[in-house]
């Protein structure tokens, strides 16, 4: 051989997962050569056996250059390349985001696992630091030994930082304290660390992440309109937005918020929140035509469940929901929730009649008003007023008394003048006992039905619902008529009535 190697090992010690040897493994070389007893690779290995081998020594003949990085990312517009999978793997997780090194004390979480033990080390006490000064009087102790050289260097004196500036010979040990320097003796009063060096601007920062959201504002194509119309076709340049206001300027004039119902013929609002508001008016619309529908008889269920009446309001925006334990009720504001749980759980009546033979108490205004209305009217005068006889006072409290009370409510009459209005108008449908057509009936039971029911005259019920008459004709006619009949017969009923208006 040209070159006679000979292998001299000496002791070692172990410190902190590395060895550490006092006088490392050295290859002598007949040939001229620099020694390796100073370079920092051979000077610490991680778990080194301690024995000299060929093969390590092959290995550490390896040069980085002559690596080959097959492994590229796929990502479009990256051009990293790794010579092992694991390095591309941990590459890749940059750009999907996915950091599976958690921390178990605090719940950070890292993409390498070497990040995760670096950060590890926080929580440590700072004795379990390995490298501690060794000067006098310090007694600091640093993770690595890069740490402790950049420490010693601060008490050799050493200032490497220097500045730029013209006739300036300051120097300093720490990069912020140049920029300190740079900003109080060489800049305008104000001026903070971080400066932007972009042509014409002034702003400064005080610290470089800000700097960095702040370059941002400085490039041209940094929002892009991503609406359909919008889209380039394929090669051409899309349009670019400086600013976000502009973008969003764009945007309510070329794409303004549409209503997307048909009926609503396109029509456009100016913001965001006027369109929710009226979808919510779509909304309740559609929900008010599904209860239309049942109160109608086209709903589908149980037979003896009541159909769902129309509530005052309709019922899109019922966020209030009453927590008392089988209630279940809901409302459109919580001051109607509050109303309802102090009249309906807790028993309040504020509002009470101001009469004083009267001083009825009730939980809601409207209620009040009603009671004054039928029952505390004011009389209206008579001939004997006029005449100049006085009433008697037994008579007076009888009035008092009988105050309210309406003789055509109690013999029906006020009924059936509603309820012939209510047929002229084509509101209702009228009771056709004891005319029943076979629909309702059938053939057989159409000729017994009027001399077994409880009335021979014509019902004088109106309705405006199927599920009405069917439970009408139950209870007052002793004839229970199937739930598809009533409801061809009411549908049938209404279309004749539609079409003779017309």
């Amino acid at each position: 051989m040209a070159a006679a190697i000979d292998l001299v090992a000496s002791s070692s010690t172990v410190t902190l997962r590395k060895r550490k040897h006092r006088d490392s493994l050295v290859i002598h070389l007949s040939s001229p050569s620099p020694s390796c007893e100073n370079d920092p690779e051979h000077a610490e290995s991680e778990y080194d056996t301690g024995q000299a081998s060929d093969t390590a020594a092959v290995t550490h003949g390896y040069s980085a250059s002559s690596v080959k990085k097959r492994y590229a990312c796929t990502y479009e517009g990256c051009t990293r390349a790794y010579a092992k999978p694991s390095r591309l793997a941990e590459h890749e997780r940059s750009h999907t985001g996915d950091r599976p090194y958690v921390c178990s004390t605090c719940n950070k979480s890292y993409l390498r696992e070497t990040h995760l033990q670096a950060h590890a080390r926080t929580h440590l006490p700072s004795s379990a630091k390995p490298y501690p000064c060794e000067e006098a009087g310090c007694g600091k102790r640093f993770w690595t030994s890069q740490h402790l050289r950049t420490h010693a260097e601060l008490h050799r004196g050493e200032k490497p930082f220097k500045c730029n500036e013209s006739n300036c010979d300051s120097a300093f040990s720490k990069h912020h304290q140049l920029r300190e320097h740079i900003c109080a003796a060489h800049s305008p009063p104000g001026t903070k660390p971080y400066r932007c060096d972009h042509t014409g601007c002034t702003k400064s920062f005080a610290t470089n992440q800000k700097l960095t959201a702040h370059m941002k504002t400085h490039d041209d194509k940094r929002y892009t309109c991503v609406h359909l119309s919008c889209v380039p076709a394929e090669g051409a340049e899309p349009t670019y937005y400086s600013t976000w206001s502009a973008l969003q300027h764009h945007t309510r004039t070329a794409h303004p918020p549409t209503c997307p119902y048909p009926s609503c013929k396109g029509k456009t609002f100016t913001q965001q929140k006027g369109l929710r508001a009226h979808l919510k008016i779509h909304a309740q619309h559609d929900q008010e035509a599904e209860i239309d529908n049942a109160v109608h008889g086209s709903g589908s269920g149980n037979e003896d469940e009541r159909p769902r009446k129309r509530r005052r309001g309709g019922e899109v925006g019922r966020d209030w929901l009453c927590e008392v334990e089988g209630c279940g009720k809901d409302f459109k504001s919580k001051k109607a929730l509050n109303t309802h749980h102090n009249i309906a759980h807790l028993g309040r009546r504020d509002f009470i009649c101001p009469h004083e033979h009267c001083k009825r108490a009730f939980g809601y205004k409207h209620l009040l008003q009603r009671h004054l209305a039928k029952l505390h009217a004011p009389a209206e005068p008579s001939s004997d007023h006029d005449s100049g006889i006085e009433d008697d006072p037994v008579d007076t409290d009888r009035d008092l008394e009988d105050d309210g009370v309406d003789i055509d409510f109690l013999t029906g009459k006020a009924y059936s003048s509603w309820a012939q209005d209510a047929i002229k108008q084509a509101t209702k449908l009228q009771c056709p006992f004891p005319h029943l057509p076979p629909l309702l009936c059938g053939e057989e039971g159409s000729k017994s039905v009027a001399s077994g029911s409880k009335r021979s005259a014509n019902c004088q019920y109106v309705f405006s619902r199927a599920y009405d008459l069917r439970r009408h004709l139950q209870a007052e006619h002793g004839l229970a008529a199937e739930r598809e009949n009533v409801d061809q017969w009411v549908r049938g009923e209404r279309e004749s009535r539609s079409a003779a208006r017309t």
